[in-house]
This record gives structure tokens, C-alpha cells and sequence, in this order.
């Protein structure tokens, strides 16, 4: 389990690597029998997967569980978002061939595309991205690209710690887009939004450990 706050990279036993996110909590085998599928199950939050070759492996597939959906891959690097909160598995590839299964649903994606998968159902939807701002975080950077504030204040929240309130709920729908380096203070973070908001309608308040938008 990662905490609020931090990374962490790990390389399993057939060389596969993996970088999680603050707030993930991941299950892995210390060791994978030969002859036997790999397999590794997220249950919470964001993981980057850089999976080494089946060919190396003896042809075994490659699997990562979430709890809406199956990802079975032979040698490839993707991300897969499935934080608590989150309504959507969102599931990118950067390179390679993954197949997503949820369900009796199952779709080939390609590199560049995602799939988001509805929670409790069998959708899955494709679509274009810019696989920079998806895994962004992995540099240390948040990138957001016409991204709702509620969103941003719930990825800063897992990063920075905090709990927030939104005293205004027309603020929720507010829409930045912007890089921003993690290593700044949450002061600083939220200092920068403001700033892009030329009306003056969004104004952040800090007490302890609450963030109140106003």
C-alpha cells in the first residue's frame, strides 16, 4: 500500500515494472511458477506497468485485476486508474497490445487510446488521449487538460493529504488546464489556479487540514 503522498516503484520477479501512485494498494506474488499465468491485482488507485516480453516468460500472459475489469497483455506499457472514488477504470496504453475484458465484454485497444469502464457494468468506451498528460504523474508533474476542478481538488487531495469543501457547488464544473510540478507546496498549486481564473470566481481558503473552495 502506498500513502497519501508518495510513489513507489517496484520490479517483480520476471522483470515487469511497476510504479504506483499515492493512495494505491496492489497485490503481487513474490515469485511467479513457471509454466503458470502472471498475475497481479489492483485494487485500489493508479498503477504504470512497464511488463517485460512472454517470450522471456515461457509464452505466459500477463494479467492485472481491478475490480470491473481484466487486462491480459503479452509485453507492453500502459496505466490503469481505479482510484475508490473514481466512477470509471481508466485503462491507457502507451505501447503494445492489451486486451480489456469486463464481463462478457472484451476490446482490443491500441497505443495512444483508452478505455474507461463503468463501474459495475459492462461498458467499455475508447477513446483518443494525449498518453503525456495521462502519465504525467509518473514525471512528477500534474497535467490537466479541460479537467473539472472537483477533479483536481480530489487528485490534489490524495497527493497533498488534505480533506476539501466546496462552498460554492457551480465551482465544481470549473475547468483548468495546466502542468504543475508536484514538488511545490499546495499553497503554491492552488495559488497558480486562481490565477488562471480571470473572473476572480474561485478563491481557495486553507484551515489545518481542509481546503475550503469559494
Amino acid at each position: 500500500t502506498v500513502p497519501r503522498g508518495g510513489q513507489f516503484r517496484l520490479t517483480l520477479q520476471d522483470g515487469t515494472k511497476i510504479f504506483l501512485n499515492s493512495g494505491s494498494k496492489i497485490k503481487y506474488p513474490v515469485k511467479f511458477k513457471k509454466g503458470e499465468k502472471r498475475e497481479v491485482e489492483l485494487y485500489y488507485g493508479e498503477a504504470y506497468f512497464d511488463v517485460s516480453d512472454s517470450k522471456i516468460n515461457n509464452g505466459s500472459i500477463f494479467s492485472v485485476i481491478t475490480k470491473s475489469q481484466v487486462i491480459r497483455v503479452l509485453g507492453t506499457k500502459f496505466n490503469i486508474k481505479a482510484y475508490n472514488e473514481d466512477k470509471f477504470i481508466a485503462t491507457t496504453l502507451v505501447e503494445g497490445k492489451i486486451k480489456v475484458r469486463s464481463g462478457t465484454t472484451e476490446i482490443n485497444i491500441k497505443p495512444n487510446q483508452q478505455s474507461l469502464v463503468k463501474l459495475n457494468t459492462n461498458n467499455i468506451q475508447i477513446s483518443e488521449v494525449d498518453i503525456q498528460t495521462q502519465i504525467a504523474w509518473i514525471n512528477g508533474l500534474f497535467s490537466f487538460e479541460e479537467e473539472s476542478l472537483e477533479s483536481i481538488i480530489l487528485t490534489l487531495s490524495r497527493w497533498y493529504n488534505f480533506e476539501y469543501v466546496f462552498n460554492d457547488e457551480k465551482n465544481k464544473n470549473y475547468l483548468f488546464t495546466g502542468t504543475l510540478e508536484r514538488t511545490k507546496s499546495i499553497k503554491d498549486i492552488l495559488s497558480l489556479i486562481e490565477k488562471t481564473n480571470s473572473s476572480n470566481e474561485i478563491k481557495f481558503e486553507i484551515s489545518n487540514n481542509e481546503i475550503h473552495v469559494n
